[in-house]
């Protein structure tokens, strides 16, 4: 892991890039009062001790004291087991009985002039200098802070403290708590410094800044800036992101913020919602989902989410360059299978879900395939569209074929179709009452999100593992359609397919839809495949009288016996399914009465030979 610290020391959220201190609004005389209590630690002139580990307290932004004031007094900071300091400077802060108290004492503390003392910690200062070039567009190139970013002076802090506070967010004793919005939003940041000694240089250039005085304008130091921001930002909703994201929505790799402009806004809006929700960023290996969450969770309500995803649809930052250097005609055989969703080109499909992908950072496209992969995205339980993209994520063997495959869509056009900036995200709405039987017409309008994979006709697709489903019953498709919905197919940690299935199915908001398209389904004339398993026919036909009892001598089925049609189907789907009936992974959730009773008959097949055979014959079955 590359020691870069990704935001700077306390930061406690983003905005936009230029701001004074600002001075307490508290009553300066009755400060001083209030303030004897603190002098015994912090010291007559605010300078600190570290010998009562009190940091230096004199120069910081009043904001700043006042909610940190304000977080031990209510037990946001403090409260942490192992936060001995914490715990003993919330018995402080609790003396002060209300807001006026703290913006008092604040007030005084703001007039002070004290000098903190470093121990001089052993650190690498030019790596740290380093590591320091993310934390420019919050703390400053000078650590001089940032209001509108809610980013704290830490120019000047002691490096002992400096050093002691990485360390308490990195191991979680503060930025945890629930309440700590801006806390949660630096713990990510904290968790990205690989070891000790990473803190250590980190801590070390920051003790090497000069302080600047309160009055004085800030001239940038750093020849390392990693966001500039090119023009003033309009809307102010949109100012925390820009610090990472860019003035244009164009992204920053060193900031781990993919580029913004050009995306489709419904996808940005449920985005947003997933994080705010805890649907994202809540996983203990997300680091970057962390540190978004806290940023989404500060759009208050609704209408702030649209306003802010309005407001980045007019963006037009340029794209970045590619950083990764796959096999693209690799790349481009693996994206076959992505086409049916996000489009030839990437340009995404708002009906199936599949958001725009071209004009993405290739690094950002490998980190969220690996996500998936692994089950740090894709993995909660209400993320249905996120359910659906993992299999396909897992499908990829490794590295190099995530990396190919990134390498690819980053050559697609960023301009291949214009980007929705409707925000409006698609809500259940109420639904006529459920009948007993479907309508097609109705399921040929929700059929449009199957056609993606089993084609207009339901032929079916083998290369996007999609059987043909034209001609079947419409009572089994209504059964397994309701099966996927409700969890009895598609849960089983084995059944990849089926997992990238069920997602689809819940988006049938009833019984109605699963009725309606299940009878659209019943119209289909697709036709069947040619064959593509070399089992032995004969074989096959003698196993396959045991079989006969139920779905027919012709595979015609009978729904008296709860038997499907499956004269037509893909041989290679049948054999995929007996195999699943096998060895459990269908037919083993004590709700699924049917696939219980399919089990033990596939279990009487001895080997992937008899699979084989069997389906071999049936695909000869009209």
């Amino acid at each position: 892991m590359k020691e870069r610290f990704f935001s700077g020391l306390i930061i406690l959220a983003l905005g936009t890039m230029f701001s004074a201190v600002l001075f307490a609004k508290g009553d300066k005389e009755r400060g001083r009062a209030k303030y004897k209590v603190c002098v015994a630690c912090h010291g007559e002139n605010g300078g600190g001790k570290k010998i009562n580990n009190a940091p230096k307290i004199s120069g910081q932004m009043s904001w700043y004291l006042e909610r940190q004031l304000y977080n031990f007094k209510n037990g946001i900071r403090g409260s942490h087991a192992k936060d001995i300091i914490g715990m003993q400077m919330r018995t402080m802060a609790i003396h002060l009985e209300n807001d006026e108290d703290i913006e008092d004492v604040v007030a005084y503390i703001s007039s002070l002039s004290g000098r903190g003392k470093h121990i001089g910690i052993s650190g690498d200062i030019k790596a740290g200098e380093s590591s320091y070039a993310v934390c420019v567009s919050c703390h400053g190139a000078n650590g001089e802070g940032n209001k509108a970013l809610n980013a704290p002076k830490i120019a000047g802090l002691p490096d002992w403290y400096v050093e002691r506070q990485l360390n308490n967010y990195k191991s979680g004793i503060r930025g945890v708590n629930a309440k700590d919005v801006y806390g949660q939003q630096m713990r990510p940041m904290a968790m990205t410094l690989a070891n000790d000694q990473a803190v250590r240089n980190v801590t070390a250039y920051i003790a090497s800044l000069k302080e600047i005085p309160k009055a004085q304008p800030v001239a940038a130091k750093s020849s390392k800036p990693v966001t500039v921001l090119t023009k003033p930002v309009s809307e102010p909703l949109y100012a925390p992101c820009a610090s990472c994201h860019g003035s244009e929505g164009e992204g920053n790799q060193k900031l781990g913020a993919p580029r913004l402009a050009g995306q489709d806004g419904w996808y940005i809006e449920r985005q947003l919602r997933n994080w705010r929700d805890g649907i994202r960023g809540t996983h203990n290996e997300d680091l970057y989902g962390m540190q978004m969450r806290p940023m989404a969770i500060s759009l208050v309500d609704d209408y702030a989410i649209k306003k802010v995803v309005n407001y980045i649809g007019t963006l037009k930052g340029a794209l970045l360059k590619p950083t990764i250097n796959g096999n693209i005609d690799s790349g481009k055989t693996s994206y076959m299978t992505c086409t049916a969703c996000h489009g030839a080109q990437g340009e995404g499909n708002k009906a199936l879900n599949a958001p725009k992908i071209a004009g993405l950072p290739d690094w950002y496209i490998a980190r969220q395939l690996r996500s998936f992969k692994k089950g740090i995205r894709g993995s909660h339980e209400k993320d249905i569209y996120g359910m659906q993209m993992r299999p396909m994520a897992m499908s990829l063997a490794n590295d190099e074929a995530i990396e190919n495959i990134a390498s690819y869509i980053s050559t697609f056009s960023a301009g291949v179709s214009m980007a929705s900036n409707e925000s409006t995200e698609p809500l259940p709405t109420a639904t006529a009452a459920v009948t007993n039987s479907g309508s097609a017409e109705k399921g040929k309008t929700l059929y449009a999100a199957c056609v993606s994979c089993h084609g207009a006709d339901g032929a079916g697709n083998k290369a996007l593992n999609a059987p043909r489903i034209a001609g079947q019953k419409e009572w089994y498709t209504a059964r397994q359609l309701s099966n996927f919905k409700s969890g009895i197919r598609g849960s089983h940690e084995k059944d990849v397919y089926g997992k990238q299935m069920r997602p689809m199915s819940m988006t049938l908001v009833n019984e109605q839809a699963v009725n309606d398209v299940s009878a659209y389904v019943s119209t289909l004339k697709g036709p069947a495949a040619s064959p593509t398993i070399d089992g032995d026919v004969a074989a096959g036909k003698a196993a396959y009288t045991v079989c006969a009892a139920c779905h027919g001598a012709k595979g015609e089925g009978n729904e008296a016996l709860n038997a499907p049609a499956i004269a037509g189907q893909q041989d290679w789907y049948l054999a995929r399914q007996l195999y699943n009936f096998k060895n459990g992974i269908r037919g083993s959730d004590p709700n699924d009465n049917y696939g219980q009773q399919m089990r033990p008959m596939a279990m009487a097949l001895a080997d992937e030979d008899a699979i084989n055979n069997i389906a071999a014959f049936i695909s000869t079955l009209k």
